[in-house]
């Protein structure tokens, strides 16, 4: 097995991509930490309501993602082979599928918003302080949608530091106006749980018009302009269909999974939850990493095959599956060090306590495979254009055996919550194994051809 362990550009190009998007996520959990700490002050029902109307904006992000990570295994490889016509056609098929389902999530967000708070609860206190929440926070659905395409699609071309620029300006203008209108500042009514909405509005108008401005009137890669929105290609609409759809499948189920795993665990019982909450924390900022070097693989690897070097494509990917592994098991002695001080923040019972310890052990153990999963599934084979795989590989270990193992075991056969929870994450682990036996096959390399008619 060979590597591109000396090779430097391979690792500065990695880093240079990478950094960014583990920048932009650590400032999403900032966003979210913050919301709810500003939040916090006013109930438990206020953070109920904002927490139950982020489940259906995260389930929109998953959404986002696999709209931008489909554009991603097309533009990466058009890139490498400097075909710019086919990645305008791509970038204007994205975006018109994007606003389309981005128009969808408005709708629904901005009339029926009690409708989405009665999913997720059946208290009308929270239903009556999230019902306007969720009813804001609809209306940013369009400018976050095209945000994120185009982060995506100028990601897949190298350009990320525009994105990174956007994501830490809006997160300031969030945090400040959250200040201003949650708690009425310079004269301005408290509005609590709705300014934290109004301040989300107004981070994400000056995202969209930073990111997507700069997208369509200033980069020079794609040079894609309002003019190229209406671009068709009968080939490359096919293309689409075929490498792009199916990630966009795969996020979305594997979005639904996670709202599905948290009503689990909240019928389980509140030890449980409490302890999922903990752990998730924890393994959040992980996964910030694994992240950013699935993101950065996609691209790497997208371009290598688009510059039609197989055998490198290759060897990157050799040497990524071996830094995942390495890095999930250098985290595992930093986790262990760390475990009891990080228990202790939290006012727990011991029975909580004694499940969340059990929660990380098992944690501890799927690291290593847990990290190379995420770098295989979307980085390698994604990049590589594997998406009908990858969904079949997505979809069959969640719906198929994670979640109906952590059902039956958590609400009938009733092993306790830490059987549970290893049910419920064991999709990682298997996911990985079936994931590398694929890579080792070589059959993941698809090369995506530019026909435009």
């Amino acid at each position: 097995m060979h590597f591109e362990l000396r090779n430097k550009s391979f690792f500065t190009k990695t880093f240079k991509l990478m950094l960014p998007v583990i920048l932009q996520q650590l400032i999403t959990v900032g966003i979210n930490f913050l919301d709810n700490l500003m939040i916090g002050g006013f109930g438990e029902t206020q953070i109920a309501a904002a927490a139950f109307g982020n489940q259906f904006y995260s389930l929109f992000q998953f959404i986002c993602m696999g709209l931008g990570s489909g554009a991603v295994v097309m533009s990466s490889q058009f890139w490498g082979r400097k075909e710019l016509e086919p990645m305008r056609v791509t970038a204007a098929i994205a975006l018109r599928v994007t606003v389309a389902i981005c128009a969808a999530f408005t709708l629904i967000a901005v009339l029926f918003p009690s409708a989405i708070m009665r999913c997720f609860t059946n208290d009308a206190a929270i239903i009556a302080e999230g019902t306007p929440y969720m009813r804001l926070i609809g209306t940013t659905f369009l400018l976050a949608g095209l945000s994120s395409t185009a982060t995506y699609l100028l990601r897949s071309v190298g350009t990320v530091n525009i994105s990174l620029i956007g994501s830490i300006v809006a997160f300031l203008l969030n945090l400040f106006f959250n200040w201003v209108f949650i708690f009425g500042k310079f004269g301005v009514p408290r509005l609590e749980l709705v300014g934290a909405a109004v301040g989300t509005i107004i981070a994400r108008m000056f995202e969209f018009c930073f990111v997507f401005g700069y997208f369509v009137f200033k980069d020079d890669k794609f040079a894609f302009r309002l003019k190229h929105f209406i671009l068709s290609g009968a080939g490359l609409l096919k293309q689409y269909v075929k490498f792009s759809v199916p990630v966009l499948v795969s996020d979305t189920l594997l979005g639904l999974s996670l709202s599905l795993t948290s009503v689990i665990v909240g019928h389980v019982g509140e030890n449980l939850a409490a302890a999922s909450s903990i752990v998730g924390s924890a393994v959040q900022l992980i996964s910030v990493v694994n992240v950013g070097m699935s993101g950065a693989s996609a691209v790497v690897i997208g371009n290598t095959i688009g510059e039609g070097d197989i055998p490198r494509a290759k060897r990157e990917g050799n040497t990524y599956i071996l830094i995942s592994i390495l890095f999930g098991l250098l985290v595992i002695p930093v986790l262990m060090l760390l475990e009891n001080p990080y228990i202790g923040m939290y006012n727990i019972t011991d029975t909580t306590r004694e499940i969340t310890h059990g929660m990380l052990v098992c944690t501890y153990f799927m690291l290593p495979i847990q990290t190379m999963a995420y770098v295989t599934s979307k980085g390698i084979l994604r990049g590589g254009g594997d998406t009908k795989f990858l969904l079949f590989a997505d979809s069959t270990m969640v719906w198929f055996v994670s979640l109906p193992l952590g059902a039956l075991s958590g609400l009938v056969w009733n092993l306790g919550p830490v059987i549970t929870y290893f049910f419920l994450r064991v999709e990682f682990p298997l996911k990985g194994l079936i994931c590398l036996a694929r890579y080792i096959t070589g059959k993941w390399v698809k090369e995506i051809s530019a026909k435009t008619e």
